[in-house]
């Protein structure tokens, strides 16, 4: 069903001006701090995203911001340790300029890891490799209604309107989240290895100017004790609600929001467990409006031609958010884990790769991996896993993007498979594109010199209409409907009289 009002535009539809993916290596040498102990084996490097700052300019936009590591490796003690470092990006992001498009710029991107891989140069260096991946969306609002109204020319507008979705995108400021957690009373002093937080926003609404949210901060905490166990994983859920700012934002449009964790500090002191955690809101809205704009022009004083560009916009788009659990499970032998392992904390990266059209119904496909922290005979490491992703969207669309995030990963061992739970949050927009035929250059030659006492009739032909008559003969289709009878707005019966166009004379 289509989400159409009556808005106007106002004279402007927004187009797409580039819709690219581009990847940027980032690599580099880094340096524990002093109260890190020494690396004995490297596990696993987890990358984390955060929002960048953006520029869209006339032929390039520049996307930077920073990317937070958390390498987790064994000391010398065989413990288990992790070290948060943290690395600045930038992705330039070059386009051809659609010209027409004046009225200002804007895009967003897309941004996750694809691949993270370390490596260990001394007990206390390391060497990161990462590479990103970003779509961005570059979009521009180009005047659709002006530029050849002078009605002293004999200027002659067939105006249209069409319906079009505006993409508006907004980040809000850092919100801060304080919790605490009793200890679970077991002996031993209790370390906090690591912690990580995800963000499932469970609800997005447009209003006038912002879009409200609500969700969870997931915040897994991987722990140990002094008593020689094994590290083990607690979970910890964070409600939240904000409201992030959006420029044209307005009630009746869809939205979605996402959440990325900047700042997280866990501390045990006696019995609790303190947290600390702050995260950057970001939403997107999805607003159908009705853009007018000049179809077509002539002049009925001068010979005029015309060179017509077609103009493709966004049409009954939506944004989409949503959470699923994705469940699969692989053989032991395939993954390389032993039978007699256990499993002591899981992450994972979910990477969207294609939209596919299948029996009416629109889906985004790609793949989850899955990095696993096994224990066996208290030594650590680490086994990778990856299963099939697909997320069906509502609506039916011709194009969409997409991002998705692990928020928590369950296993199972059953035999000799290993079961995978994971609950996925997704978030993006769909939309469908339509052409519109607009002037790009209108010429204008010598005047009109019609013959002496000539009274034209024409027989339209299937498929003519009040415009295409009145400029074949270059009069106005207010005289052409006058002369005829034809009310305005009423499509004239060609078969049942012709039509006159006129006695001119000088």
């Amino acid at each position: 069903m289509e989400r159409y009002t009556d808005t106007t535009s106002g004279g402007y539809m927004q187009i797409p001006v580039a819709d690219k993916t581009v990847t940027a290596e980032l690599s580099g040498d880094f340096t524990l701090p002093d109260y890190q102990p020494e690396i004995k084996r490297l596990l696993r490097v987890v990358a984390s995203v955060l929002p960048p700052s953006r520029y869209v300019g006339d032929r390039e936009a520049e996307l930077a911001g920073a990317v937070d590591y958390y390498v987790l490796y064994t000391g010398s003690d065989n413990e288990v340790y992790c070290a948060p470092l943290t690395t600045e990006y930038k992705i330039a992001i070059p386009y051809e300029g659609e010209e027409g498009a004046v009225a200002g710029l804007t895009g967003n991107a897309v941004i996750f890891p694809d691949l993270v891989s370390g490596r260990v140069t001394s007990p206390r260096r390391l060497n990161i490799k990462c590479r990103l991946r970003a779509r961005a969306m570059i979009l521009g609002e180009m005047p659709a209604a002006g530029g050849f109204d002078s009605r002293a020319e004999g200027i002659e507008t067939l105006r249209a309107a069409t319906h079009v979705t505006k993409r508006l995108w907004g980040t809000g400021e850092k919100l801060t989240l304080n919790d605490e957690m009793l200890t679970d009373g077991r002996g031993g002093d209790l370390r906090v290895i690591s912690a990580d937080g995800r963000v499932l926003m469970s609800e997005a609404i447009a209003e006038a100017g912002r879009v409200d949210c609500r969700g969870e901060l997931y915040l897994k905490l991987l722990m140990s004790r002094e008593d020689g166990s094994a590290p083990y994983t607690v979970l910890r859920k964070m409600p939240f609600s904000c409201g992030v700012a959006v420029d044209g934002a307005r009630r009746g449009g869809t939205a979605s929001a996402k959440g990325s964790v900047c700042e997280l500090a866990v501390t045990v002191e006696d019995s609790r467990i303190l947290i600390s955690a702050s995260l950057i809101p970001e939403a997107e809205v999805c607003v159908e409006e009705k853009a007018e704009y000049v179809k077509d022009v002539f002049s009925t004083l001068r010979h005029s031609s015309c060179e017509y560009r077609r103009v493709v916009t966004a049409q009954g788009g939506s944004s989409f958010g949503g959470n699923f659990t994705l469940s699969d499970s692989l053989p032991l032998e395939e993954i390389g884990m032993a039978r007699d392992a256990h499993v002591i904390d899981a992450s994972g990266v979910v990477i969207p790769e294609e939209t596919v059209h299948e029996g009416g119904r629109t889906a985004i496909t790609g793949k989850a991996r899955f990095t696993l922290l096994i224990e066996k005979d208290g030594e650590y490491t680490t086994v990778d896993a990856e299963l099939p992703f697909r997320y069906e969207l509502k609506d039916e669309c011709e194009r969409a993007i997409c991002e998705a995030e692990v928020i928590t990963v369950r296993t199972r061992c059953d035999g000799e498979r290993l079961g995978i739970d994971s609950e996925i949050f997704v978030r993006g927009s769909g939309w469908r594109e339509t052409a519109c035929q607009m002037p790009e250059r209108v010429t204008f030659g010598d005047r009109f010199i019609p013959a002496k006492g000539e009274w034209i009739i024409c027989y339209p032909s299937f498929g003519d209409s009040l415009w295409s008559v009145a400029k074949r003969y270059g009069v106005s289709t207010e005289s052409l409907a006058e002369r005829n009878g034809i009310a305005e707005g009423n499509t004239p019966d060609w078969e049942s009289a012709p039509l006159e166009v006129g006695f001119l004379m000088i």
